[in-house]
């Protein structure tokens, strides 16, 4: 059975890559080779693993039940390389991790020199990623998102709490007014994040034992929150942001905080998900550390924000 064991995981990785090519980038192989080790494996299992089309790949019952088994022996590989690797601490191998885009580029890219240096024996791996990810079928060790629906099977790690502050334009507030309680909202034009999956239009605050979740609508909505500040910025209305997107905008008056009295509740982390293992692999967790390490108690952009409100 040992013979199996390779077309077992190349399958797997065809699979979890959703097609032949990109399973044979991924394993760094032809893709001749993959074709060839499916097809010798449906022909020693005497069994129709999938389905070809030319635009698609779907699995019959038996691929089914053999992917679930070939992710185990993947899992399985995996727990005891991070095993032997722990018992030297070494931190080795290649590291692919999945970063929600715009915290990504923003504020863990220009960590990433330092986090090399300090692990000169890794790869690092790194997936820019807004869609609904499947952290195991993407062939990815770890996951940093901010995404309040995570996948089933998987732990999260809670790195780092979002905060939130409402914010518009000099110009709009000249021309609109400015709110005095969340009820004025209302009479604005909320910008809303909108996705495929969620849409932020129940904007909440607190002050003192004072909940309020006030339905709040506009003629913008977008899946980009770095998108509605531009708008923002540019006049179009008021925006519910997370502080890390604010870096120089409320220092240079292009974004003005209103409401500051109340606090913005919606609850939202930046979180390392990672498939549940008995042993987590070295590498993620010297990542996973490196991160929570160099972003702090308080981020750097809550400091700043500190001094303005």
């Amino acid at each position: 059975m040992r013979e199996l064991l390779e077309p077992i995981v190349i399958y797997t990785h065809v699979v979890r890559a959703q097609g032949f090519s990109a399973a044979a980038r991924r394993l760094g192989i032809s893709k001749s080779k993959v074709s060839s080790q499916v097809s010798q494996l449906e022909q020693q299992l005497g069994v129709q693993l999938v389905q070809r089309t030319t635009r698609s790949l779907s699995l019959t019952e038996a691929g089914e039940t053999l992917y679930r088994h070939g992710e185990s022996i993947i899992r399985e590989v995996d727990s005891a390389v991070a095993n032997v690797q722990s018992l030297h601490d070494e931190i080795r191998g290649v590291l692919r991790v999945g970063i929600t885009q715009a915290f990504g580029s923003m504020h863990l890219m220009p960590l990433i020199p330092d986090f090399m240096a300090r692990y000169p024996n890794l790869e690092l791996e790194i997936s820019f990623l807004d869609h609904k990810v499947d952290v195991v079928n993407e062939g990815l060790d770890l996951l940093l998102t901010m995404s309040e629906q995570l996948p089933l099977g998987m732990v999260a790690r809670p790195l780092m709490d979002c905060r939130f502050v409402l914010v518009a334009s000099p110009d709009y507030l000249a021309k609109h007014g400015v709110p005095s309680t969340p009820d004025d909202l209302v009479q604005h034009n909320c910008l809303v994040y909108k996705s495929e999956w969620y849409e932020h239009a129940v904007w909440e605050f607190k002050r003192g034992a004072d909940e309020k979740k006030i339905p709040v609508k506009g003629n913008y909505r977008v899946d980009d929150a770095p998108a509605l500040k531009e708008v923002a910025k540019k006049g179009l209305g008021i925006v519910y942001l997370s502080t890390y997107l604010l870096d120089n905008e409320l220092q240079e008056g292009e974004l003005i905080p209103i409401l500051t009295e109340w606090s913005l509740t919606h609850p939202l982390a930046l979180q390392a998900v990672y498939p549940r293992r008995q042993n987590l692999a070295p590498k993620v967790r010297a990542f996973t550390d490196f991160v929570k390490e160099s972003l702090g108690e308080v981020p750097r952009w809550d400091r700043k924000l500190a001094l303005l409100l």
